[in-house]
């Protein structure tokens, strides 16, 4: 079976929001952009492409990497059911609050209700079964900083930051499970999804903390997905004549 490690990277891969290699960038190929160009026109949004050949080689590069990550068919339907949502009969809500068994808290949980909740979650762990998913998108404008909140000095003694401390429980959740069943090897990755402003400054700040002490390999840092933003005609909006304006896609 494969391990939840494989499991997740296999679907970040599918979503295109993988890890960038950083290599220069190269314009595409003429064919492929005719080929991209042909799909954006038949979906009635070739418009996209209106200033494509007065752009320089990063901006064509960028551009194009943008469009292929969007489906404009797909892009069309959610246009379309945004715009004209069916109509429905007005039904009384039925939603309620979660009954007070389906919650929990380590304040009132009984003693061995605890101690059997933590004995199975190390478990899991050593079965290399658990990952960590941190949102990190945000950056710390409202402390007075444009670093991502995650990197942030919150005045801790230790002057730790968040990424810090969590990364030193995931690195300790290791040890204890690894060393309760015997295991050579324990991994919990942590995916870090981070916005397209502090994607950047994230893995520069993992690179020179050395991760904190976890294995490169192990920590995935990506963005959010997004969709393009459209106007109330279903056209896909251009934030600038080489970038699409775009929208976190939750």
């Amino acid at each position: 079976m494969a391990s939840v490690k494989d499991t997740v990277n296999t679907v970040l891969e599918k979503l295109h929001i993988t890890g960038q290699d950083g290599t220069p960038a190269k314009e595409p190929a003429e064919e492929q952009v005719q080929e991209l160009k042909k799909k954006y026109e038949a979906a009635g949004q070739g418009h996209v492409f209106a200033f494509y050949d007065e752009l320089s080689t990063a901006e064509k590069a960028a551009l194009f990497q943008q469009l292929s990550n969007f489906d404009p068919e797909y892009i069309n339907e959610l246009a379309n059911k945004a715009l004209h949502p069916p109509k429905t009969e007005s039904t009384k809500s039925t939603l309620e609050p979660l009954p007070d068994t389906a919650t929990s808290s380590v304040l009132d949980s009984k003693t061995e209700d605890l101690d059997r909740w933590y004995a199975s979650g190390l478990e899991l762990i050593a079965q290399n079964k658990v990952a960590v998913v941190l949102m990190a998108g945000g950056q710390g404008t409202r402390l007075g900083s444009s670093a991502p909140k995650g990197c942030f000095d919150i005045g801790l003694p230790s002057q730790k930051s968040l990424f810090q401390l969590q990364a030193e429980r995931i690195a300790k959740a290791q040890l204890l499970a690894k060393k309760k069943y015997g295991k050579d090897e324990v991994t919990v990755p942590w995916y870090v999804m981070t916005s397209g402003p502090t994607r950047g400054p994230t893995e520069e700040f993992f690179k020179e903390k050395g991760y904190f002490g976890l294995k490169k390999e192990n920590v995935v840092v990506f963005e959010q997905g997004v969709l393009p933003c459209i106007s109330n005609e279903g056209k896909i909006l251009l934030e600038s004549k080489s970038k699409v304006r775009v929208v976190l896609h939750k």
